[in-house]
């Protein structure tokens, strides 16, 4: 995989009424069309970061290697993409002009050849019917939907992105978010700063944490959310509507994956899983490779599974050969419907929802103490009136 950026022992440091450290000896690096997260506190130096790479703040110590080639000697700066947080679109000019100013300037492309590329991105992005309307006229959204287009008009190696929610009302927020997912899914390299954490989780193929200037952690958003070990950034992980919300929800198979993974680390050795419904080899299907490191996982904290399940699936069936310490199977009785597909573990309930075969799996997680006794309650019912498979 080619590299598009690395980063080597960066330090910059600013001098107001005394010396501020706003970057220590950070390094990293960028492939091919990779996604970088930054996430960390405010004044932690992410907007720092991204304004040294953008070629906008001189650094004092280490090197910016761009293209395989130190950024000072490049002398086209738009093979990097910058999209401020507070848009900085020009007031006089319509949508249209501000997107080829730069291009026809820069001398990328002529007037036409840019008008042509300009309408056809903002079609690309809903925004076509605005061309010709003036930024003061635009919603938030549209007015940072533009200023990201404005940055890929010049075809960016890279897209560097700072908080480019900040300014936005909730509502407006997941256009500009969706438009990133589609870049990132499309392949274009991008370093990202966002405080929304599970949009990181999403899109990056890196997370980085910064704080006070230094590197943290980087992890891939997997181990970054779900395998948390460092004390720091649990503390910080704490404070998002991610692990403090009572319902949260999961989608997609990288994200079923993750979640079952995480769960295994978040409670104590040998707790004990409670699931009703049994989705037999469609659990395993989803699961795919990561299944064996869930396995040895679960063996090595000693988690158990109580299931009720209509059916003994070929590898259920292994498992609790296997294993029959930690596998108590138990058959639903055929004139009993069970409305959910669902596990308890501690206090909290998860719905596993598969669809049909080929969609995509839902987990919606519910951590509630009396919604898990509910839960818990039905489970009772189930298990004293199911036969155990011997």
């Amino acid at each position: 995989m080619n590299k598009i950026l690395e980063i080597k022992n960066l330090s910059k440091t600013f001098y107001d009424n005394k010396k501020h450290i706003a970057l220590s000896d950070i390094s990293f690096e960028v492939n091919e069309g990779e996604v970088i997260c930054l996430v960390g506190p405010s004044g932690s130096g992410k907007s720092t970061l991204l304004r040294c790479i953008a070629g906008l703040e001189d650094i004092d110590e280490g090197e910016i290697v761009l293209l395989g080639k130190s950024a000072m000697e490049i002398s086209d700066k738009h093979e990097v993409g910058f999209v401020f947080q507070d848009y900085n679109l020009w007031p006089h000019k319509t949508v249209l002009e501000n997107i080829i100013f730069t291009p026809v300037l820069k001398g990328k492309m002529s007037t036409d050849e840019a008008k042509n590329m300009a309408k056809d991105l903002l079609k690309r992005f809903d925004l076509f019917e605005k061309k010709d309307s003036y930024p003061d006229f635009l919603s938030g959204g549209q007015k940072q939907r533009v200023a990201i287009i404005r940055a890929l008009a010049m075809k960016p190696k890279l897209l560097l992105l700072d908080e480019i929610t900040s300014a936005l009302d909730p509502e407006l927020i997941s256009s500009v978010l969706n438009l990133i997912k589609v870049l990132a899914k499309e392949g274009q390299s991008m370093i990202v700063v966002t405080h929304h954490l599970k949009f990181a989780t999403e899109i990056a193929d890196k997370i980085i944490f910064l704080d006070e200037g230094r590197m943290v952690q980087q992890a891939t958003a997997r181990d970054f959310i779900y395998a948390q070990s460092n004390p720091r950034i649990e503390d910080f992980l704490k404070t998002f509507s991610l692990n403090k919300q009572e319902v949260n929800i999961y989608e997609g198979v990288d994200q079923f994956q993750a979640f079952q993974l995480g769960t295994l680390k978040r409670f104590k050795e040998g707790s004990a899983k409670y699931v009703v419904g049994s989705s037999g080899d469609r659990w395993f299907e989803t699961m795919g490779s990561f299944y064996q490191t869930y396995e040895e996982e679960r063996i090595k904290r000693k988690i158990s599974w109580n299931m009720i399940m209509y059916n003994e699936s070929p590898r259920d069936h292994d498992l609790r050969i296997k294993y029959p310490d930690l596998n108590v199977y138990r058959l639903i009785p055929k004139d009993m419907e069970n409305p959910a597909n669902y596990y308890v573990i501690e206090d909290v309930v998860v719905i596993q929802i598969f669809g049909k075969p080929g969609d995509e799996p839902v987990l919606i997680e519910i951590k509630n103490k009396d919604v898990a006794k509910s839960y818990m309650n039905y489970f009772n019912l189930l298990w004293e009136r199911s036969a155990v498979i011997k």
